[in-house]
């Protein structure tokens, strides 16, 4: 029977029509998992020639990293007879005929036929919608890096950089928290002072009280960033407070300079894996504009503290002019007066007032004039062992029995040009500022020493050209300076002493000096530690002291072949020790921390020396590593390394004077032979 012209077509012939013509690509799949029907679109998508899907298992269009976990999923669906919508899930991965890859939605769909139970699959391409996506969300972290970037030029105040990067970093990396943790200065612990998206609010203020047993402990201290995929799964120590919060990927950026991370952005989510690669560059992007903001802010402070200091010396070297022009006349005056013998004795004992008046003025204008660069000074070569040989029993006399004087000096060391009267008295404000800051008594440290600058030795000070210096370090065990403090210690008539205590011109005036030689004076210091000043002069070229040439050794018998461990917290002085140590021969292997440098020994017998820094971050020390791999391995010489004089060391870190030590900055000659001194000692450890 032939159907009429215009009649509506048969319900099969229009899903037959449907089925066909679909925009996606639709499979029938029996309970087998075999291919039993599929449309012209599935073969367009999959890359198939008319009629080669059919009969084909489904796992053939899984990538083969699922195949295997696909079989018991597609068996549980086929049991449960449950629906799945488009669109519904995280988006899948199929593979083409071809053997290529491609992102796919799927929907699923059983139905109950005359051959048993059958699955209706949808698929649809996605590529094109995540290329989109992908574009959309680079545009949205590239206005989010321009913004904190234009935030980072404006704010020098590190909480509002802080507060804004976690704002920033939420919504481009859609994270269930995004926190920034501080790390306290001087300490193993860290906080969260800020904290951004939708459960980031319980989070805010929780401590991680040791850093060092805990994943940013790591971050901190090298500085790359690191993406862990799923807490529950991994072996890397977390914190519980995110685990208790549910939290189940991370990402870690530290935010600081090449010396010290102070800082760890965290991006969390609950969904394991939820972090690609792309969001940690993301977010390592954010610290490393927080972090050159910070480096441009602390270059910033030191320019205007050098032109503050240079303004302050003009201003005052002119005041001191006139003002000695000004004691000049009221001196010369009192001297006639002086002459003309008044019989008065009140009139004498005024004159005499006066005179001792007009003194202390000079006094006052001659330390002006110091730390203006503009006294009068006569340099020569200076013998410092003699000198402060000489020097010492003044000092004993000043300071008083409560304070234990160490004098600590190289027989050899070169001659020093300077003025040898202005030194004294410079070396004289220095101790006497270490009295003050010790009121219960202490130790004061006097340690010379020669240091070469040559471009490429650790620890250098930008303010002073290459070259050889003789460094005087005053050490004190006193009661130290908050970085407040130490950032305007050499400014002029600053003072935290009470009034009458002190005019605030004793370390102006050792600037000025140092400054005016030709040399430079920096400051450490650490609250409950004590400070360090460290006075750098020129050595005087060309005029030195006899010495038996076969006393200097040539660089080739600094050599070596031995097995060196370094133990180094900062990056670039760790790439210098161990290129001056492969330099001369050496084979080295270096270390960050203590459970680095066992592992080190462990797996290295042949290791005959450690050379590590005294003071490591956190509560880390040389002397806990060296006691730590010398349970290891007994006969393991140590070399320590720090910037600290020696005479302050033993106090501060129970060191005894019998260590082999050595001053940064030091040059490569200055490593080889103490490398050399340790190893060639008897193994008794005699020094």
């Amino acid at each position: 029977m032939k159907r009429a012209p215009n009649a509506a077509p048969a319900p099969g012939d229009l899903y037959k029509a449907l089925f066909d013509f679909a925009p996606d690509a639709i499979l029938v799949v029996d309970a087998a998992g075999r291919i039993r029907l599929n449309n012209a679109e599935a073969e367009h998508l999959l890359d198939a020639a008319p009629g080669e899907l059919h009969g084909l298992p489904v796992e053939r269009l899984i990538p083969m990293s699922s195949r295997r976990a696909h079989v018991p999923l597609r068996e549980q669906f086929v049991a449960q007879k449950l629906r799945r919508p488009m669109g519904v899930g995280r988006t899948l991965r199929a593979i083409k005929l071809s053997g290529r890859e491609f992102p796919v939605e799927i929907s699923l769909a059983p139905t109950q036929t005359s051959s048993g139970t059958e699955v209706i699959v949808t698929m649809r391409d996605v590529t094109d919608r995540l290329l989109a996506r992908q574009k959309e969300r680079e545009l949205e972290r590239a206005k989010a890096l321009t913004r904190i970037s234009q935030l980072a030029l404006r704010e020098r105040h590190f909480d509002a950089i802080g507060d804004q990067a976690t704002q920033l970093a939420a919504p481009p990396l859609a994270a269930d928290a995004v926190l920034l943790l501080r790390k306290a200065p001087g300490a193993n612990t860290a906080t969260c002072t800020s904290a951004a998206g939708p459960l980031a609010a319980p989070l805010l203020g929780f401590v991680v009280t040791d850093t060092d047993a805990l994943l940013c402990g790591s971050i901190l201290r090298s500085g790359a960033p690191a993406l862990v995929g799923d807490v529950q799964t991994s072996n890397i120590s977390i914190w519980p407070d995110l685990i208790n919060a549910g939290m189940r990927s991370l990402m870690l950026a530290a935010i600081g300079d090449r010396a010290d991370h102070h800082s760890v952005l965290v991006a969390a989510s609950r969904t394991p894996h939820h972090f690609a690669t792309d969001d940690i560059a993301f977010l390592e992007a954010i610290a490393n504009i927080a972090s050159n903001a910070l480096q441009r802010a602390e270059v910033e402070d030191k320019l205007l503290m050098s032109q503050r200091l240079e303004s302050l010396g003009q201003l005052t070297g002119g005041v001191a002019h006139d003002f000695n022009n000004l004691l000049t006349v009221i001196s010369g005056n009192l001297q006639i007066l002086e002459d003309m013998a008044l019989p008065d004795p009140f009139a004498q004992r005024a004159i005499a007032s006066a005179h001792r008046a007009a003194r202390r003025g000079a006094e006052l204008t001659g330390k002006l004039l110091a730390f203006s660069r503009r006294q009068t000074l006569l340099p020569a070569p200076i013998r410092i062992p003699e000198l402060l040989s000489a020097f010492r029993d003044l000092l004993a006399r000043t300071l008083g029995p409560n304070i234990e004087i160490i004098v600590t000096t190289d027989p050899e060391l070169p001659l020093a040009l300077a003025d040898s009267g202005q030194l004294e008295t410079a070396l004289l404000n220095l101790a006497v500022n270490a009295r003050d800051a010790m009121p219960a008594g202490g130790k004061l440290g006097i340690e010379a020493s020669e240091v070469v600058l040559e471009g490429g030795g650790a620890d250098e000070t930008d303010d002073l050209r290459a070259g050889r210096y003789v460094r005087l370090s005053v050490s004190d065990t006193g009661t130290g300076m908050s970085r407040e403090t130490l950032a305007r210690a050499f400014e002029p008539f600053y003072t935290t002493k009470a009034v009458g205590k002190g005019s605030g011109l004793g370390l102006s005036m050792v600037y000025g000096f140092a400054k005016q030689s030709a040399g430079h004076v920096t400051a450490y210091s650490e609250i409950g530690v004590g400070t360090t000043i460290n006075l750098f002069l020129p050595v005087a070229e060309g005029i030195s002291l006899h010495r038996d040439p076969s006393s200097r050794k040539a660089t080739a018998s600094l050599a070596g072949n031995e097995t060196v461990l370094v133990v180094e917290d900062d990056p670039d002085v760790l790439a210098v020790a161990v290129r001056f140590l492969q330099s001369l021969g050496y084979r080295a292997f270096t270390a960050t921390n203590r459970r680095t440098a066992s592992t080190r020994v462990r797996a290295h017998p042949d290791i005959a020396l450690l050379f590590t820094d005294v003071v490591l971050q956190g509560d880390e020390t040389g002397p806990r590593v060296a006691a730590s791999l010398q349970k290891i391995k007994p006969d393991l010489r140590v070399l320590y390394a720090s910037g600290y004089a020696k005479s302050a060391l033993p106090l501060q870190l129970g060191l005894n004077d019998e260590i082999a030590f050595l001053r940064k900055p030091y040059s490569r000659d200055q490593l080889g032979q103490a490398v050399r001194k340790v190893l060639s000692d008897e193994p008794d450890g005699k020094r």
